[in-house]
């Protein structure tokens, strides 16, 4: 059974006697201990809108803003390991585990079941690619979410020595810190589920689950567990730790943008030119368009960098470049569009913008204040 040490999660359920109100157990990897509750806009508290509707002024012919007018999104963005987040229902229960003893077996519905070695999986041909991790309880804006290189072991190796039997219709997860969750079995079966080792191109770090963890395209992190033990295949759906406190038994990432420079309350200088940029995510879908609304206008087209050829499933960075008429707060907007024609419509409202239980889609606002060039 799971560890019912109590986590932020579980803190946030404890305090307010409803999942509805439960925090993430999701923090960034240098973020303190303490449960804290996160409700969006509420820090920095949110600008109400003074500024004067957008004019025309050429970007070609003002000055750049010197906090926020270099164009920076235009190139590859990484995630450092160490600013990754960290996800994990124990806080108290971080698994050293002991490479040379460690071992992952996969079993269950399957017809040769096998037991690998850290030695035995890394001998496997391996896998590299850029993709993006991102928690479920993610707020609207939030950083609980990163694009990293990862390298491993494509699963389908493994399901091709066990062979699965025809009656299993979900894999269960095992991991050293006694957390369990499970997926149907089109997630595990599709293409590029990886049993990563490395991130950045180095292993796995302790926190983020060496040796072994899995990425399966299109899902929260949540369906996704560090320090892998055991895959069972087996014919029902096994309700998990957080998805019997409420959390979505699918997770699968929904479509969202994001504004990461400037941010709520960033000081800028009227008449110059202030770069809006950020990422735009959609799972396994791709981001189609990415547009910017200021002041409750129209939504304009940013400019959009996909991600590489071999990585569908990185995230798309985007930019926008604004003239700051004259002092006074400005409101942006972003919102994306997938290769489905799905588009975000809503504006976030309540704790952590509507992400219980199955994560959020809202759009993103930031507020910025101008003042004179001087």
């Amino acid at each position: 059974m799971p560890n019912e040490t109590i986590s932020r999660r579980g803190f946030l359920i404890a305090i307010t006697g409803s999942a509805v109100a439960a925090a993430a157990g999701c923090r960034p990897t240098n973020a303190p201990p303490a449960p804290t509750l996160y409700v969006p806009g509420s820090d920095p508290k949110p600008i109400t809108p003074t500024a004067p509707p957008p004019t025309s002024v050429p970007v070609a012919n003002a000055p750049r803003d010197p906090l926020f007018g270099k164009l920076t999104y235009d190139s590859t963005i990484l995630t450092d390991v160490s600013n990754l987040y960290v996800t994990q229902y124990d806080y108290n229960n971080t698994p050293e585990v002991d490479a040379a003893t460690w071992t992952f077996t996969v079993d269950g519905l399957v017809n040769t079941p096998q037991t690998y070695s850290l030695e035995a999986i890394k001998a496997l041909p391996a896998h590299e690619d850029m993709r993006v991790l991102e928690c479920i309880s993610n707020p609207v804006g939030g950083t609980l979410i990163g694009n990293l290189m990862w390298k491993g072991v494509l699963f389908e190796q493994i399901l091709s020595q066990v062979g699965l039997k025809a009656d299993a219709t979900h894999a269960r997860f095992y991991a050293a810190d006694g957390y369990e969750t499970s997926v149907a079995l089109e997630w595990i079966t599709q293409p590029n589920v990886l049993l990563a080792y490395e991130m950045n191109g180095e292993p796995l770090t302790t926190v983020h689950g060496f040796p072994l963890r899995i990425h399966m395209p299109g899902l929260y992190g949540q369906k996704m567990p560090r320090w892998l033990t055991r895959i069972e295949f087996i014919d029902y759906e096994f309700e998990g730790f957080w998805e019997s406190r409420g959390w979505s038994k699918t997770a699968a990432i929904k479509t969202k943008s994001i504004i990461r420079q400037p941010t709520d309350n960033d000081p800028v200088q009227s008449g110059t030119v202030v770069v809006l940029q950020g990422v735009a995510v959609a799972g396994k879908r791709a981001i189609r368009t990415v547009e910017v609304q200021i002041e409750g206008g129209d939504w304009l087209p940013a400019t959009i960098k996909a991600p590489a050829e071999d990585s569908p499933l990185a995230w798309t960075q985007w930019w926008f470049e604004y003239v700051i008429p004259a002092p006074g707060a400005y409101q942006f907007s972003v919102r994306a569009t997938d290769e489905t024609g799905y588009t975000q419509m809503t504006v976030a409202e309540g704790v952590f913008g509507g992400a219980f239980p199955d994560g959020t889609d809202k759009i993103h606002r930031v507020s910025i204040r101008s003042q004179e060039n001087s």
